[in-house]
């Protein structure tokens, strides 16, 4: 095959580093067995060569959904302020596969990354300088970090 309009190729664009406080909440499992969480942002900060702004305190969730198989299905809704001042909207979708915890006396005891964390993120924007957002395929993958507790990711243009 030779190269063509159907080649991709990644760009990083940004990283945004979301920030969570105690205030979380995971809700019992349903009768499919799969239970909801629900945890708001406290801030955070968003840099890259793309997109430089912050993460709006409690301006929305990630209403993940926690499956049998230890899956989450990730759903996260916050509004982002570009350094500019412009309101950003964020939808990312995408799916943790938590890795497996080292047994106990094998070592540090440090928070394991997920084995697979990958999302696509959809954005809303005024018409201006940001709304390449808006006709732009973004994909991105994540970290869980802690002390504080926070999220780093980052996410790349598909060109």
């Amino acid at each position: 095959m030779s190269a063509g309009a159907a080649d991709v190729k990644l760009e990083h664009a940004f990283d945004i580093t979301v920030y969570f406080g105690a205030d979380r909440m995971i809700f019992p499992p349903s009768p499919g067995g799969a239970a909801q969480g629900y945890t708001p942002p406290i801030g955070g900060t968003i840099s890259g060569p793309l997109l430089k702004g912050s993460v709006m305190p409690n301006s929305g969730a990630d209403y993940a959904t926690v499956r049998p198989d230890g899956v989450i299905e990730l759903n996260a809704h916050y509004l982002l302020k570009a350094d500019d001042g412009t309101p950003i909207y964020i939808m990312n979708k995408g799916y943790l596969v938590p890795a497996k915890r080292p047994e106990a006396g094998t070592g540090p005891q440090e928070q394991p990354q997920p084995s697979y964390f990958r999302i696509t993120p959809y954005f809303r924007t005024p018409e201006g300088p940001h709304d390449w957002l808006m006709r732009t395929c973004i994909v991105g993958g994540g970290e869980r970090l802690s002390e504080p507790d926070r999220t780093h990711f980052r996410y790349y243009k598909v060109v």
